[in-house]
């Protein structure tokens, strides 16, 4: 499928971490009935390249199947995103975590439903979420079909403004994104923690782009592996400082730039919880 690349964002790095990231690309490389296998691009940040890419020229398969491009500004999971989605040339992306997977038949699908949907500007995974042992923990953008949402045009499969501000759980992870349209709607958010899967959803969708689900189960995300950012925000972060942070999606999805966000209140929450 030579319209999408697999963009793959780095931030850390460790022996942990590079075991994963072959996992990673090995779910790429293994996908079944594909003539044009996707580009796969990897960002990463100056921390951590000497040891990423002394790994990298050690393991022929990394070697010969990545492209690199190095961020010099940010080095944020979101900045990553957008300084990847603005260096590719193909017609679609999609954002494969260095800890998760693709399942063999993603890209068939993929490609089976971009040809059908041509106006589809988001297509989500149903994707399983799975422990550090690999053992599947619970589903994620399932309610699209669970509970028959529907777009504008009354089929059930489309997520809309409603659907996602009652169930917010959606994951744009392994997603497949237009390029253009996630550079002209702003990309994510650097400002916006924790939320800013949730925040690009309600502006994409007030700036009427089409988000579909895909009712087939092709992407394995890692939950919580120890350490990571979403590991560290679910034992820390007080309910109070979580609210905070959907209500300020919801109010910077009326903006297509990444603002600075007033922070005034969320300190007093950690004030407070302390």
């Amino acid at each position: 499928m030579s319209n999408l690349t697999i963009i793959i964002p780095v931030h850390e790095f460790n022996d942990v971490i590079l075991e994963y990231l072959k996992k990673a690309v090995e779910s790429v490389l293994k996908q079944e009935d594909i003539t044009n296998k996707p580009n796969i691009l990897l960002v990463y940040g100056n921390d951590i390249e000497l040891n990423l890419l002394e790994s990298i020229n050690k393991d022929e398969v990394l070697k010969s199947s990545l492209q690199l491009l190095k961020n010099e500004g940010k080095t944020d999971y979101q900045s990553q995103v957008n300084l990847a989605s603005k260096n590719i040339n193909t017609e679609y992306f999609s954002v494969l975590e260095f800890d998760d997977e693709y399942n063999t038949h993603f890209v068939k699908i993929a490609s089976e439903y971009i040809n059908a949907y041509p106006e589809i500007d988001v297509f989500l995974t149903i994707m399983i979420e799975v422990n550090e042992k690999g053992e599947g923990v619970k589903f994620a953008n399932e309610v699209v079909w669970a509970q028959e949402f529907v777009g504008e045009n009354g089929e059930i499969g489309y997520l809309n403004v409603d659907a996602l501000k009652k169930y917010t759980d959606f994951k744009l992870s392994g997603a497949i994104i237009k390029t253009k349209e996630f550079i002209a709607v702003g990309g994510y958010k650097s400002n916006i923690k924790l939320t800013f899967m949730y925040e690009f959803l309600l502006r994409a969708l007030n700036n009427m782009n089409k988000i579909y689900s895909i009712p087939k189960i092709s992407y394995k995300h890692l939950m919580m592996r120890d350490g990571s950012l979403f590991d560290i925000f679910s034992k820390t972060m007080p309910i109070d400082e979580r609210k905070f942070w959907f209500e300020t999606a919801t109010k910077e999805s009326n903006f297509p730039n990444d603002r600075i966000i007033d922070t005034t209140r969320l300190k007093k929450i950690i004030v407070e919880e302390k």
